[in-house]
């Protein structure tokens, strides 16, 4: 009994262990395909569906502006206001530029943009591929010899990823002026408190990590969005487990994304 109870427990936890890294080489392995189908069908003369690309990235960055304007000016006043009141009690009043810069760009914009799309755009990417299997829309067009890869989930990460960048510069540009200027207008800044401080207070590496956070983030929402969609298969029951799971799914793969940029490959090397 004891003996059964341990081999059990030992499974249990070996599964709990290996599913990460399972799901970790599924989603790596949908990109290489993806990727693979893009070069094979550019190769054959097929012309890239820049429709279907033109309506995700509508649909995920247009339509989101709204919010995202509005969490930009929110977010760069508190911050601004914040950092401008706290630091100077300390004697670090000459460090509220790049400090806001940093909180900005570097962190917390990107994943904010990050949530909100996975909010809006990966439910809706999981749910319309995973009714697209449930109608066997996608076994038809594999029957066909049409290669779904490059059709269904290409266009997913290119109009995912291209909205999710463009987003993240808008939002940095808003908080950044509206964190300025708002505080300025109502006199919570101090008088030396120059707008073009904060410009050059924005250097090469904290572009670098922008850049490389919207373009990951976005590519990972695409793709868990995608292949939690394509995990349906029989049921009408699934299309919202696995919408769910493709929400938590891509927050997990956004935050470890961000915690492997920020502190191991393009740290703060200085403020």
């Amino acid at each position: 009994m004891r003996q059964k109870f341990l081999s059990n427990l030992s499974e249990k936890l070996g599964h709990y262990v290996l599913a990460p890294f399972a799901y970790l080489y599924n989603i790596i392995m949908l990109l290489y395909t993806s990727i693979k189908a893009f070069r094979i069908e550019r190769r054959n003369s097929k012309q890239i569906p820049f429709k279907v690309i033109l309506l995700q990235a509508y649909f995920t960055g247009i339509q989101a502006l709204p919010i995202i304007i509005i969490a930009a000016l929110v977010l760069g006043i508190v911050v601004v206001v914040e950092l401008s009141t706290i630091l100077p009690k300390f004697g670090a009043g000459s460090y509220v530029e790049r400090l806001s810069i940093i909180t900005i760009v570097r962190e917390t914009a990107p994943i904010i943009v990050a949530l909100i799309i996975i909010g809006r755009s990966g439910t809706a990417i999981a749910t319309e591929i995973g009714n697209m299997k449930l109608n066997r829309e996608v076994d038809v067009m594999d029957s066909l010899g049409i290669n779904t890869d490059f059709y269904i989930v290409f266009p997913r990460i290119a109009g995912v990823t291209f909205a999710i960048f463009c987003l993240t510069i808008i939002f940095i540009t808003t908080a950044v002026a509206g964190g300025f200027m708002v505080p300025k207008f109502l006199s919570i800044l101090p008088k030396n408190a120059l707008f073009s401080k904060f410009i050059s207070s924005i250097y090469l590496e904290d572009v670098i990590v922008l850049c490389l956070k919207a373009v990951f983030f976005g590519m990972a929402i695409a793709l868990v969005s995608a292949y939690q969609g394509l995990c349906v298969k029989r049921s009408f029951t699934e299309v919202p487990k696995m919408a769910t799971r493709g929400v938590v799914n891509s927050i997990l793969m956004c935050f470890f994304l961000n915690v492997l940029i920020s502190l191991y490959i393009l740290p703060v090397s200085g403020l």
